[in-house]
């Protein structure tokens, strides 16, 4: 996808951004990084997007500035989670044979990815958070930069043994830079520099979401509740939650959500800006991704947040989560049998904090502004 190469300017700057090919997370949060960058930038530049089956999604939400040129590559960089069949449980034994069988791949994949940077000429790659790129860099010699709040090295730690590992923080520790995100608990890596920033989002339309207020809370007696745990979990499982009778509430769930009820609400399959459905909502019922957790902590909605204490990554996120933020951890057990008139007020937002915590960072004025002007000074110094 993209312009022709015949029809692009050769002296724009280049960057190829690769995206992990697990969930939509990613994608989302490397959205609004491109979508500030672009804004920001003083001068145009050559965007390749890289990703998998969420490069759709990313098309759909980056349309093309005029003073930019965005390309859109399709490739497969992550071997992510595997979960246990319609559960929220880690499934640890077919993580290990797939990811056996990704590492083997491994050389031939970097070196696909190191001919292809040569040959577009460009000048700095950005990963959140695939290690391919970051090692075919390396191997052609163009600066390289991560951004996450994790890498796989450290979220597959608790699954798998530490000789199964040693591929992945060799390819980690040639980062030349890393952005660490919110909840970000990694080795120093970054070889020439590092920070660290807080959570963001995409920013919400107040119009569009004025608008699905109205539709789901017409006469303003209703609590809305974002609910986004359904991809893992059995549909027939979903139907016969208790919490979908609870009075006075209405649901918003994702589009792959098959439940027809009366007052829930799917996403539409098109949609592409979910945060504003999100931004419409009381309250957000979700498991604890990095991109979800971010939308509330950035828009102020209290968290009802599934305990998946098994994802090294999760508990890191979950502890990142600002001290003066409502949030409550449940197990899949009692949100099972939860009806939501059982839970404190979401006006009561002390009531939703279910453990003490000190010393957890702020939510920061601009961790966008902090990430895009990193990489406008790692711009400027790659054009010289």
């Amino acid at each position: 996808m993209g312009r022709d190469r015949a029809e692009l300017h050769e002296n724009l700057t280049a960057v190829a951004y690769y995206v992990s090919d697990y969930g939509y997370g990613h994608a989302a949060r490397s959205i609004a990084v491109i979508r500030r960058l672009l804004a920001d930038s003083p001068e145009p530049l050559r965007l390749i997007i890289h990703c998998g089956k969420a490069l759709g999604f990313m098309y759909e939400s980056l349309q093309e500035d005029s003073r930019h040129q965005l390309e859109f590559r399709t490739v497969s960089s992550d071997t992510g989670y595997v979960l246990k069949q319609d559960s929220i449980a880690a499934d640890t034994e077919g993580l290990r044979n797939k990811y056996r069988q990704d590492l083997s791949l491994l050389d031939e994949r970097v070196e696909q990815e190191r001919e292809f940077l040569l040959q577009q000429r460009v000048q700095l790659i950005i990963s959140d958070i695939s290690p391919i790129p970051i090692v075919a860099a390396a191997r052609a010699g163009i600066e390289s930069l991560g951004i996450s709040n994790f890498t796989w090295y450290t979220a597959y730690r608790d699954m798998l043994e530490p000789a199964e590992l040693d591929a992945l923080r060799t390819a980690y520790a040639r980062m030349d830079h890393f952005i660490g995100l919110a909840g970000c608990a990694e080795p120093a890596w970054g070889c020439k520099d590092r920070i660290h920033t807080g959570f963001f989002c995409r920013q919400p339309d107040a119009r569009e979401v004025a608008r699905i207020r109205r539709k789901l809370n017409p006469d303003g007696t209703r609590k809305i509740v974002f609910f986004a745990l359904g991809m893992s979990i059995e549909v027939g499982e979903l139907e016969r939650l208790p919490l979908w009778n609870s009075e006075g509430y209405s649901f918003i769930v994702s589009s792959n959500v098959q439940l027809e009820r009366e007052h829930i609400a799917r996403i539409p399959f098109h949609y592409s800006e979910s945060q504003n459905y999100l931004a419409a909502a009381d309250l957000v019922i979700t498991k604890p991704g990095w991109g979800t957790i971010g939308e509330a902590v950035t828009l102020g909605k209290p968290l009802l947040l599934l305990n998946r204490s098994q994802f090294y990554e999760d508990r890191h996120t979950v502890a990142a989560i600002p001290n003066h933020h409502p949030y409550m951890l449940m197990s899949w057990e009692e949100i099972s049998r939860l009806d939501l008139n059982d839970l404190p007020a979401v006006e009561q937002p002390d009531s939703y904090r279910s453990i003490q915590r000190h010393g957890v960072q702020a939510v920061r004025e601009d961790a966008l502004g902090e990430i895009t002007g990193y990489i406008r000074n790692l711009l400027h110094q790659v054009r010289v």
